[in-house]
């Protein structure tokens, strides 16, 4: 069974690379000197992983690449710029309608809020790029 253009069309090593570029996203967002204590105070948290959710955690940035590269695809986004429009959409679609769900029913403070997208569009931003150029 022959696979849809769409999926069929898809680099694997650029969603490898995009899956890769997202999660060291998240990695230096966090660090302590850009968010990390920041969040850390306004969750009451540590900056250690949960280590038995790692893999977790890096299947769960490969699939977030590869959604993004259909959406590409669909899209017909092939530049920078197209790269980074459809993130964006992606991000304000999805993820901070999503985490608006926090801010109401977690009752999270707006700073922490703010972080969190921050890292997400930033993240996807990135990942959009590499997965429209590089095809």
């Amino acid at each position: 069974m022959a696979l849809p253009p769409v999926l069929s069309e898809i680099n694997l090593l650029a969603v490898f690379a995009a899956g890769a570029a997202h999660m060291v996203t998240g990695l230096v967002w966090y660090a302590p000197k850009l968010f990390g204590n920041a969040w850390a105070e306004l969750t009451g948290k540590d900056l250690k992983p949960a280590s038995r959710w790692l893999v977790a955690g890096l299947v769960g940035h490969q699939v977030i690449a590869l959604a993004l590269a259909v959406i590409m695809n669909l899209a017909g986004a092939t530049t920078v710029a197209g790269g980074i429009a459809v993130a964006v959409l992606v991000w304000a679609g999805f993820v901070v309608t999503l985490e608006v769900g926090e801010l109401i029913w977690e009752k999270i403070p707006v700073r922490l809020f703010l972080i969190r997208i921050g890292n997400h569009l930033v993240a996807l931003g990135i990942a959009g790029v590499i997965l429209a150029v590089w095809r």
